[in-house]
């Protein structure tokens, strides 16, 4: 299996071979760049909802694998070693405590 960092890199090559904009590092201060991404991976999460909510598991996968598609585009353009920053966060979600934040769900 691929690191996410070779996938978020093959996700980009391939958007720019089909013609798509990808995020580029000195758009992180640009107020409409990076909002307007978070808005394209929220609908993408939003279809996976409306898949799920019509019973099509084919679909819901499709939709999240969308979602991931767009994250890891994005994110390509803030690290290379996104894989690195996965596993860091893992380790600190393993140090937290049973249901931490006293969340219901």
């Amino acid at each position: 299996m691929k690191p996410l960092s070779a996938l978020a890199k093959e996700i980009r090559d391939i958007n720019i071979a089909n013609g798509w904009n990808v995020t580029k590092h000195e758009e992180w201060l640009d107020t409409y760049k990076i909002p307007a991404i978070l808005a394209l991976i929220h609908s993408e999460v939003s279809e996976a909802l409306e898949a799920f909510r019509a019973g099509d598991v084919d679909n819901f996968c499709e939709e999240l694998a969308d979602t991931l598609i767009r994250v890891l585009n994005c994110v390509a353009a803030f690290t290379t070693d996104f894989d690195a920053v996965v596993h860091a966060k893992l380790e600190r979600n393993r140090r937290r405590g049973y249901r931490h934040g006293g969340k219901r769900v």
